[in-house]
């Protein structure tokens, strides 16, 4: 049987080169079909680094995401939430040198201290504005270690060095301040810093406020629990782990007790509010989920016109045959191997398309899934039709198939 096939192909080679384009032309149409599919779906599961979803707390009209007190508590949470990620926070305070009097602190009060967790949550200060190379500078800020970094004008006037331990008074801003009536204590004593590095001058240079030392943020939390205060964050900034979740964030943002934003609230300093900037992805989302939707509803109707074409081909290729098909009948061989025969035929055709177009498309093919996944529809729609038409060639009589021929 195999050599009668391979005899029958070579013998009808312009007919068979039709069929083998037809099919290696199927393979390109497909493989461009699925691999729309799969670049909308590669451009979905990577939208959470392409376009990230930045919250803010603010006070509850939203009018303030800066210098306002956000509690320890939501700190915390967030730290320990699985649906946030690179959290930070910043406090600043107050400090002089040295452990002067209360009364004279108007005089020696004149640092600006900042205590972050990371280079972004000091605004726009950059690593490259820091001494230390950036690795080690995220491990100061990442730390609780006792170690600060000076601003090198704040460095030469008071002709400290790297190195130096200095002692520094702080004080903090009070949480319960009244709007535009910020009050500032003493935290009640003073702490000594090791100098680790520098930092450019920022004011005049960026629109961040002017900072003179800097303090790892865990630092400055054990700071405010050494003399028994609470804790509070001047600015909390962070990005949704897995926005294809984010309604499960926002239920847990809810559980935090984080609020939306009342615009006709009155304005304060508490930040417990949440800003969650996700309409750009919420779009972009829904972009790409109706597109891949609407592609794969198609998948059914490109099966159905493979399947016909299978048929239509294999059709043409049995009216052009029926003479051959008749006579195999009259030597005896029965009409279902006769019409399996013919579709072995087209099998091999079609492999042979499949081969060629797996080849051309090779360098644009995204995985050997999609390969496969490719084939295996052009296949199996494919021989169904071109089943159905042997098939149907098959069930008339030899009578009539020669009658037709003539």
């Amino acid at each position: 049987m195999f050599s009668y096939i391979i005899c029958s192909i070579k013998r009808r080679k312009a007919a068979n080169l039709v069929t083998v384009g037809i099919s290696i032309m199927l393979v390109i149409l497909l493989n461009l079909y699925f691999g729309s599919i799969r670049s909308y779906q590669t451009q979905l599961s990577e939208l959470s680094e392409n376009v990230p979803i930045f919250c803010q707390i603010t006070n509850l009209n939203g009018t303030m995401g800066n210098e306002i007190f956000v509690s320890e508590t939501y700190v915390e949470a967030l730290e320990q939430s699985a649906h946030v990620k690179d959290l930070s926070y910043m406090t600043i305070f107050m400090a002089g040198e040295g452990d002067f009097k209360e009364i004279e602190y108007s005089k020696y009060l004149n640092l600006f201290v900042a205590g972050a967790n990371n280079v972004e949550a000091l605004g726009e200060m950059t690593h490259d504005m820091f001494s230390m190379d950036a690795q080690s500078l995220d491990e100061l800020l990442a730390s609780d270690r006792m170690e600060c970094i000076v601003n090198e004008n704040v460095l030469k006037k008071r002709g400290w060095k790297v190195g130096d331990r200095i002692t520094l008074k702080c004080y903090y801003y009070d949480p319960s301040s009244e709007f535009r009536k910020i009050q500032i204590h003493p935290m009640g004593g003073t702490v000594e810093m090791t100098i680790a590095g520098t930092m450019e001058e920022t004011l005049g240079k960026t629109n961040a406020m002017q900072t003179d030392i800097v303090i790892p943020g865990r630092t400055s939390q054990n700071l405010f629990a050494q003399f028994g205060l609470k804790f509070f964050a001047d600015t909390v900034t962070f990005h949704v782990k897995d926005p294809m979740d984010l309604n499960g964030f926002k239920e847990e943002m809810q559980e935090i007790g984080l609020k939306e934003i009342i615009p006709e609230a009155d304005t304060s300093y508490t930040g417990y509010a949440l800003v969650v900037r996700d309409a750009d992805f919420i779009a972009s989302a829904t972009h790409l989920r109706h597109s891949i939707e609407l592609l794969q509803a198609f998948l059914p109707v490109v099966c159905i016109l493979v399947l016909m074409i299978g048929y239509v081909v294999s059709y043409l290729a049995g009216n052009s045959r029926r003479e051959e098909f008749s006579l195999m009948r009259l030597q005896g061989v029965k009409k279902f191997p006769a019409a399996f025969l013919f579709l072995t035929e087209q099998l091999i055709l079609v492999l042979t398309g499949n081969v060629v177009g797996d080849v051309l498309v090779a360098p644009i093919a995204s995985s050997l899934s999609g390969v496969f996944a490719v084939n295996g529809v052009l296949l199996f729609a494919y021989l169904i039709g071109a089943a159905a038409a042997y098939g149907r060639m098959s069930m008339g009589s030899v009578v009539y198939l020669l009658s037709v021929q003539q």
